[in-house]
């Protein structure tokens, strides 16, 4: 049984691996939302990460073997949050928190959850690989990259030894799929959009299979292992590990569509064709009146009109396959 401490534990991510992972380990979940912890096996404390006091008690108090890092700002919509709130919550308070961790205990394993929004929407070779140039389009992936650095640097000097550095690809569920229903969606969801000839296929990542992954991982001692691999060939050998993390198969643009309208559990709205031209028109025309996102908002076409694949080699290198897909999680009938 392992002491394991997940930070943004009432999160999305963060609750789901809790429930899993207290079966057989101790569990401290850890967030800035009071809650009370469900089982016998989690301890919960509610913390603001970006106070350093706070962190150094909870170390002291449970002495982590593995701290699952996913807490922070996911991504919200254009101009809701400014760039330095993003990099003061998820880089900053990232690497205050794992200096923290290297003091109490340098053999901590310590995963950060990242994404692949940190390799940008253009001009990508694809699929693309965890050793592809970095072009990010937001503030939240600008973010991403500067937490995934400062960490890295961290390894480097000896503060922590072991990095597993996790690149999710769009997380969804049965009840949360947000990262598809963009894709899709006209507002609102009246009708289905089948942009350009909706055959761009997209990664994506059911929650349950980025719970199984770390579990796995666990169970394995993967998490644990003392040797020092970098997983990333651009610098010196140190004890890093960078993954991308996705379904076995990506999607295309129509198999979503066409998966939501036989599950039940989404609309059956029709489906209008949307020329690209139309979207690129907008997202121009829109980066003239909003000059600051323009970037941002030229990332959407690419979304919408190129595929976004990304190489999950090394994650089904490490013996794992994922068992969960956009069938499993829509069309399943989940039992009572």
């Amino acid at each position: 049984m392992k002491n394991i401490l997940i930070t943004g534990a009432s999160g999305f991510i963060g609750s789901s691996l809790c429930s899993s992972l207290s079966i057989d380990n101790k569990v401290i979940g850890v967030d800035i939302i009071k809650k009370n912890a469900k089982s016998a096996y989690i301890a919960y404390e509610q913390v603001d990460l970006a106070d350093g006091n706070f962190s150094a008690s909870i170390f002291e108090k449970y002495s982590p073997d593995v701290v699952i890092y996913c807490a922070g700002i996911a991504h919200q919509k254009m101009g809701s949050v400014d760039s330095a709130t993003y990099m003061r919550v998820n880089s900053e308070a990232t690497e205050n928190f794992a200096k923290v961790a290297g003091k109490y205990n340098p053999d901590v394993c310590f995963i950060f959850f990242s994404s692949v929004s940190v390799y940008g929407e253009d001009n990508l070779s694809i699929p693309v690989s965890e050793q592809s140039e970095y072009h990010p389009s937001s503030d939240y992936a600008v973010s991403k990259l500067d937490a995934e650095r400062r960490l890295i640097t961290l390894v480097n000097e000896d503060i922590i030894n072991r990095l597993i550095i996790l690149r999710l690809a769009p997380v969804y569920d049965r009840n949360w799929s947000l990262n598809l229903d963009r894709r899709i969606f006209s507002p609102k969801k009246l009708v289905y959009f089948r942009f350009g000839s909706g055959t761009q296929r997209m990664s994506a990542l059911a929650r349950p299979n980025i719970v199984d992954f770390i579990g796995f991982l666990i169970e394995r001692k993967i998490a644990t292992k003392t040797d020092r691999r970098t997983g990333d060939s651009r610098g010196k050998n140190t004890g890093v590990d960078i993954l991308n993390i996705c379904d076995v198969e990506p999607y295309k643009l129509d198999n979503i569509i066409e998966v939501f309208k036989k599950s039940g559990i989404r609309p059956n709205r029709p489906v209008i064709s949307v020329p690209l031209i139309a979207v690129w028109l907008a997202t121009r025309i829109a980066g003239l009146f909003f000059p600051s996102s323009k970037s941002w908002l030229h990332s959407g076409y690419n979304k919408l009109a190129s595929s976004l694949v990304f190489d999950n080699g090394k994650m089904m290198g490490t013996g794992f396959k994922p068992i969960h897909s956009l069938e499993t999680i829509f069309c399943m009938k989940i039992a009572e």
